[in-house]
């Protein structure tokens, strides 16, 4: 969604916040663990922020506006189960297609 486009009343607009990292992640103690479950380089985490109150009640609005929203698809990975690599939620919807 480009600046100033009108938004529905009460939708979530998302930003993809590259550069935010999860010191967590890279813990000696986390890595141990991951990789004693072969989860090491199989998980990954992505920020993304959002320009409301989240609110309980509205989960699912919220959900389903975080996967169809234009800043999100083109920037959450996904690992692939064909091939092992990660890949983004477009390159996803290409590969299987809706039901």
């Amino acid at each position: 969604m480009a600046a100033g486009e009108p938004r529905d009343l009460g939708s979530y607009y998302f930003r993809f916040l590259p550069q935010r990292t999860f010191q967590c992640l890279s813990t000696q103690e986390t890595t141990s663990r991951l990789r004693q479950w072969s989860m090491l380089g199989r998980v990954a985490a992505q920020a993304f922020g959002f320009d409301q109150t989240f609110q309980a009640y509205r989960k699912d609005d919220f959900v389903m506006a975080f996967f169809k929203d234009p800043n999100v698809i083109p920037n959450l990975k996904l690992l692939s189960d064909s091939s092992g690599q990660w890949i983004t939620l477009v390159f996803e919807r290409i590969l299987k297609p809706r039901k």
